[in-house]
This record gives structure tokens, sequence and C-alpha cells, in this order.
């Protein structure tokens, strides 16, 4: 059996990891009850872990029946990466567990590990082969002095923009404040300045009208029972020739949400008023909408 042996420190709650195919780039202090034992438990030669903490108090769907498995038995189990050591804090990237979570072990990811993880079947993940291999290709080209990040949920891909555009204001914007409160203490953590994240709805955003230069909205706009509602909104607090970049599944391609083909989003944006170009990759529309003068 187990004892604790220190707890995790973070702005997570049940509701934040109800997403928790995001939180696995958000980052946790790991508190040790023994602040001087940190040495014994992490060792420069490796950069994961295996941490074993307490579970979440959720269940997930049927489709995420490995989510359960894994977070919500008896204990969790989390594979972790070390971002770094301050004295006697250790902090690390995807700790699948709350705040004030018990840490029962901390274990090494060893080379063996590795190796067996390339050959590792499970199941696939069709939105996340979207969130890796689509939305990395749009992001550099996003560029402007303001950039709002509308359903940033735990700020990865914000945090990615702040640091593409250094001179840049950039902010972030979710319904909950578990999630922007996450989100800020990740961009802390990492040493990003210009990046700040705010509570809010993208139906009411908490921005002046012609006060945003760029923004964007990442496999958020399907989840949305008004799109239009939320496409006005956006639409007001861009300038005037400001952009909105979207990234949203096509039909056939995600199992909720409106199933609309490259053409049906076109059509949603130019209604609202947008000039807008649209490419597909991956099942996902790539959406550019310029708001006309």
């Amino acid at each position: 059996m187990f004892k604790e042996i220190g707890s995790v420190k973070n702005e997570a709650d049940e509701i934040a990891l109800q997403i928790i195919s995001l939180f696995r780039e958000s980052i946790s202090e790991i508190c040790l009850n023994e602040p001087e034992s940190v040495s014994d438990y992490f060792k420069p030669e490796y950069s994961h872990y295996i941490v074993v903490h307490t579970p979440l108090n959720i269940r997930f769907s049927e489709k995420r029946e490995e989510w359960n498995m894994r977070f919500c038995r008896d204990v969790g189990v989390s594979v972790v990466e070390h971002i770094v050591t301050e004295t006697d804090s250790v902090y690390v990237k995807g700790l699948m567990a709350v705040n004030g979570s018990k840490i029962y072990a901390i274990l090494p990811f060893m080379t063996i590990d590795a190796e067996k993880s390339k050959m590792a079947t499970f199941p696939k993940d069709r939105m996340a082969r979207v969130r890796m291999k689509v939305i990395p290709s749009v992001l550099p080209d996003i560029k402007g002095e303001t950039i709002l990040d509308i359903g940033s949920g735990f700020g990865s891909l914000t945090i990615e923009l702040a640091k593409n555009n250094p001179d840049s204001k950039v902010y972030g914007i979710d319904l909950h404040d578990s999630l922007t409160g996450q989100s800020q203490m990740n961009a802390d953590i990492l040493g990003v300045p210009n990046v700040k994240f705010r509570t809010g709805s993208a139906y009411s955003l908490p921005f002046e009208a012609g006060s945003v230069d760029v923004a964007t909205c990442f496999l958020m706009l399907h989840h949305l029972e008004d799109i239009k509602f939320a496409l006005f909104e956006i639409k007001r607090v861009l300038k005037n020739g400001g952009m909105l970049v979207a990234v949203e599944p096509l039909a056939d391609h995600h199992h909720h949400g409106p199933q609309l083909s490259e053409a049906g989003w076109q059509g949603l944006f130019e209604d609202v008023g947008f000039a807008v170009d649209v490419e597909s990759a991956e099942g996902a529309a790539i959406l550019k909408a310029v708001k006309r003068e």
C-alpha cells in the first residue's frame, strides 16, 4: 500500500479536467512532504516520470473508457514531463490531477518504457490528429499587435501565439476560472510575459469594439449553440480589416456539433459579413475571415 509523499498544486478542478486531453500540456507543482527529498525522486538523467496520485472523482463517457481506467479508479497514474526544479518546488507537465490531490509514488520513466511505447496500440483520437497536424501549421502565420484566442482551454495554443509574437499583446478567453487560472499559471511558469487570460463568453467578449487585430478559434465554434451570434460578437471586437482564423471539423469527421462541409462553414461566415477563404486538411476546415471595412 502506497503512503502519501506529497500533494499537487495547480488551478484545476473537476470541471476543468473534463477536457483532460487538453490538460496534458498544463503544468502542476509537486509539493513533497519532505522537501529535502526532491533529489531522491528527480534525477537529471530522467526527463519523464510515472506519478501515482489521487484519482479523479468523475466518470468519462464510454468512448473514453481508457481515461476512466487510468485516472478514475482506486488511484490515478500519470506520465509527466519534468519542467523545472526551483529550490523545494518541482514543476511537471501532464499531471492529470486536481489541485490538492495526494501523491503516493514518483517513479522514473525508463528506456524500456519508451521502447515499448513505440510498439503500443491504442484507440485513435481523430481530433488529436487535427490538433497535432493542422493547427501547428496555421499558428506561424498569425501576426498582429493584439491577438485574441477565443475558447483558449488550458492556453497551450495561446501561449504558442504569444511566443511567436513577443512584441504583441495576446489574450486567451474561456468560460471557467479554473481554465483561465491554470492557463495563467502555465504561462507564468514558462516565462511568457505577453499573454493574459480572462474568463468570459464568446457571446459577450470583454473587449472594446474595434480593439483586436486578429482573433482565433481552434476547434471551438462547433461546440456553440449559436455560432452566428458568436461570429457577430467576434466581428464587433475586430478592427476594420482584422482577421478571424478558425479551424473546425468537417462533416463526417466529428461526432457532435453541426455537420458542415467547407462550403457550409464558408457560407456561415459570409452570412455574418466576413470575406472568407477556406481550405481543408485532415478532415478540418481552415478558415481565414477578414472583417470588411
